[in-house]
């Protein structure tokens, strides 16, 4: 193994475990040692801020009555309702899947109403305003909502 380059290493997919190794350069810029890490501990002491590099979904705009489709390949839904109300639906996500939608409207009133496939403790979501928002994990072949901003769960 120790002649093989790291690329040529067989992927490991999904099948990451707790207790699988990194290979981690301590002090790269000063005194590099090499080192290891288990895949738990770098989940679970997280040593900065996470960012989402992926690129939000747009282009959902109100126009009152076409229902607009949630996609569940981003981790963020952007749905401006500024000219009239946005009713949406989502399809169900992956299991541990989190899912973002905000109300980026920049005026108004208008409603945007999410209709998930299948939604723990009711059956839509509604952000009101702009600003509003809501956070889904897709759990036990359900949307259940975690968290978010002045959103209505009917």
């Amino acid at each position: 193994m120790a002649d093989k380059k790291i690329t040529q290493l067989t992927d490991l997919g999904s099948a990451l475990a707790g207790v699988d190794l990194f290979h981690v350069v301590v002090d790269p810029t000063g005194t590099p040692i090499n080192k290891s890490v288990s895949a738990e501990n770098i989940f679970n002491h997280i040593p900065t801020w996470l960012g989402l590099a992926q690129t939000s979904q747009t282009g959902i705009t109100g126009d009152g009555s076409t229902v607009s489709t949630i996609n569940v390949t981003s981790a963020v839904t952007e749905v401006n309702a500024t000219s009239a109300a946005a009713p949406c639906q989502m399809a169900d996500g992956a299991p541990g899947q989190i899912k973002m939608i905000l109300n980026t409207s920049t005026g108004g009133t208008n409603n945007v109403v999410v209709t998930p496939a299948n939604l723990a403790g009711g059956s839509t979501i509604t952000l009101n305003a702009p600003g509003e928002s809501v956070i889904c994990i897709f759990k036990a072949s359900k949307w259940y909502v975690i968290g978010g901003h002045n959103f209505a769960v009917a």
